[in-house]
């Protein structure tokens, strides 16, 4: 089964505005508050993760899907990534190695924070797409 087009315009629409919200919060917002305010910068923060978990979810709807029910590793892994990522720069915080002091410390768990989110949303994306393409065969 493919998609319908007003179905398929409106992912394309989604990917756009994630697209979009995803660069404007962070190269626009991030700028402003970091390193100086990180607590200011947290509700931008998510916001700018959300946006980006979309933009991925709405690339794992369009993407074709297969015949069986995709696994969720993909998700699970990019939940697990996201997690581990965080807890490791907490723990570099913790060590006395700062944003503010190193931010270059932080910089492979910043990676793993936006893969993992990447590989959440698309598992997600892929899943949902399969659970609506054997609902539309039921009925």
């Amino acid at each position: 089964m493919t998609l319908r087009s007003g179905s398929k315009r409106r992912l394309v629409g989604l990917c756009v505005v994630a697209l979009s919200a995803t660069l404007l919060v962070h190269a626009l917002l991030f700028s402003r508050y970091l390193p100086d305010s990180f607590t200011r910068a947290l509700p931008f923060l998510a916001l700018g993760w959300g946006s980006y978990l979309l933009l991925f979810y709405s690339l794992g709807r369009l993407r074709p899907s297969s015949d069986g029910m995709p696994n969720m590793r993909t998700t699970d892994l990019g939940l697990a990534l996201f997690l581990f990522a965080i807890v490791v720069s907490g723990l570099l915080d913790t060590a006395g190695l700062t944003f503010e002091g190193a931010p270059s410390a932080h910089l492979l768990p910043a990676v793993g924070v936006y893969l993992g989110l990447a590989l959440a949303g698309w598992g997600f994306g892929t899943r949902t797409r399969t659970v609506n393409r054997i609902a539309a065969e039921i009925e």
